[in-house]
């Protein structure tokens, strides 16, 4: 905006700035005024280079009509070099192009001294030029530094450029703070979703991986509270351990809204989970419509994965008093993204590991309905062998096996003859050697199913004996596999402690007699040991329904 120009008066008696006038100029205006001083040692007016208007006037020299100077003040600013616009007896006038923020087209223009003195009628004219009076022209002329003119047109080129070199210094700063900043943005971007990666097991317990998810976005972003509210505990029960179907909300920091209220939320706002995410600041939260004055600004993101629809990723109010923006939204839209993809993944190993745990159940029953004289005997080896595994310090996954190869340790029975393996008496060597096939025709069973390799050699040599006079490939000690060697035993236990057609049930101390002299010939003496230490947990195994636990139902899977 043009300033009104200084009366002669005015001039006389105003050498330094008022606070006003000091207040209109910018920081730059200011910076640049103070820098073109320094270089020149006279005050400068400052001129728009696109309207050819005077923005600042000198403070020692008044305000002329600028029409013609202005015209050839924004020829300047076009040509971007320092020119000479007016030469008056011993004075010059240079004017030099600035570039400011924003783009901003300004002329610095200075009245400059090339004589050492004036003659009156020059004093008259430069009287005109700087609106004072001849008087104070001749004075203000005596306090000045004489410039020749070539030397001071070069002089105005240097400063023009280096106006120019420090505008690029100042615009590469900004460039390299914005880049800097925007790195480490994206550095813990990139951190916490590397983080949540790595804790996508197909078995993470659900809340944990969510809790896990609030707690890093809040290192990352500055919210005050976050929320994830997963639809319904059931869809994802066998990974989670919840029973209901009501939602669960999971928070980090003070969450302003109930579970309830965040329902309310999304079926107010008329949420679709096929819409990446919504993002409300205060131009929706102020307004008279919006009924939770403790929310002011939210972005909410789907948990999806294709058209399954698994929650909510909820932030609630900016930790700063700013608005949300496009930072906070790619960041939470990528960790809904991969949670919704993790729901959907658990939710498909759990329908998966349901038909898996229906199969081995019904391989199980195929085996009792062959031999019923032993109906349950697989379940019971199987829960036995497991008891024993965990008195011997066996971790997660080799209890998994453990159970799992006592369902099916017998499974090559249903290749075995009915009438031998339901005879009710004394076995010839022929029959018995027929019934010894079981555990190899249960390899060759299993052999095709992958997700068993660790079930197999378990199947294949749980007839062995510690001494080496077991079946099918009489190994001895330590090379019969340990898991083996567990259900042998947990398999005789069973065997000995039930009715058989050829035979009653033993008695407990008959059984415990023939499980210690076997110890060391037939059977592994650590396994018989921790048989003995688990005696009572084993024995109230034996006494259960086989109907009151399924393979799903087992918490070691």
């Amino acid at each position: 905006m043009a300033r009104k120009a200084l009366t002669v008066a005015e001039a006389k008696t105003r050498r330094t700035p008022t606070d006003r006038e000091a207040a209109e100029l910018t920081s730059w205006q200011s910076h640049l005024l103070t820098q073109l001083s320094r270089w020149f040692t006279i005050e400068f007016h400052l001129v728009d280079g696109d309207t050819g208007d005077l923005v600042h006037c000198a403070f020692d020299q008044a305000a002329r009509d600028w029409g013609a100077r202005g015209e050839l003040c924004r020829a300047i600013a076009a040509g971007g070099k320092a020119a000479l616009i007016e030469e008056e007896g011993p004075l010059l006038v240079m004017g030099l192009p600035v570039q400011g923020p924003g783009d901003t087209n300004l002329v610095a223009v200075g009245t400059f001294v090339c004589e050492d003195s004036a003659s009156a009628g020059q004093a008259s004219l430069a009287g005109e030029m700087l609106g004072l009076e001849p008087d104070d022209a001749e004075k203000w002329i005596g306090r000045q530094t004489c410039w020749p003119p070539d030397l001071l047109l070069r002089m105005g080129q240097l400063a023009t450029e280096r106006l120019v070199a420090d505008r690029r210094l100042r615009q590469l700063e900004r460039e390299a703070k914005d880049l800097s900043r925007n790195v480490s943005t994206s550095y813990e971007e990139i951190s916490l979703l590397y983080r949540l990666t790595q804790n996508l097991k197909l078995s993470s317990n659900r809340d944990e991986l969510g809790k896990l998810a609030l707690q890093w976005l809040a290192e990352t972003l500055p919210v005050e509270s976050l929320a994830i509210q997963y639809s319904s505990s059931s869809k994802l029960g066998a990974v989670t351990g919840d029973d209901d179907d009501e939602p669960v909300l999971l928070t980090y920091g003070p969450c302003p809204v109930s579970g309830d209220e965040v329902t309310r939320i999304i079926e107010t706002l008329e949420l679709d989970p096929s819409r990446r995410l919504v993002l409300i600041n205060r131009a929706t939260t102020l307004g008279e419509n919006w009924q939770w004055p403790a929310v002011r600004e939210l972005i909410i993101v789907p948990l999806s994965e294709g058209a399954n629809s698994f929650g909510w990723l909820v932030a609630l109010n900016h930790a700063r008093g700013e608005e949300f923006g496009m930072v906070e939204t790619s960041l939470l839209s990528s960790v809904g993204t991969i949670l919704g993809i993790h729901s959907g993944n658990a939710e498909l190993y759990r329908q998966q590991r349901e038909l898996f745990a229906g199969v081995v159940q019904a391989i199980t029953c195929a085996i009792d309905a062959k031999d019923p004289y032993t109906c349950g005997h697989s379940d019971r080896v199987a829960r036995v062998a497991v008891c024993l595994a965990q008195a011997l310090g066996c971790d997660a996954k080799e209890l998994d096996t453990i159970y799992l190869s006592g369902l099916l340790h017998d499974v090559g029975k249903i290749g075995i003859d009915d009438q031998v393996l339901r005879k009710p008496g004394k076995l010839t060597v022929a029959e018995y050697d027929h019934i010894k096939t079981h555990s190899e025709i249960g390899h060759r069973i299993l052999s095709d199913i992958k997700q068993l390799d660790e079930v197999w050699p378990v199947v294949l040599h749980h007839h062995e004996r510690w001494d080496g006079n077991g079946y099918p490939r009489g190994l001895a000690g330590e090379a019969i596999p340990f898991l083996a060697r567990i259900i042998a035993v947990a398999d005789s236990f069973d065997a000995m402690s039930s009715d058989r057609p050829y035979r009653s049930c033993m008695a407990d101390e008959q059984l415990d007699a023939i499980l210690r002299e076997g110890a060391g010939t037939q059977w592994d003496p650590r396994v018989v040991d921790a048989f003995f230490r688990m005696r009572e947990e084993i024995r109230e195994i034996g006494r259960q329904p086989a109907e009151d636990s399924t393979p799903e139902q087992r918490d070691w899977i």
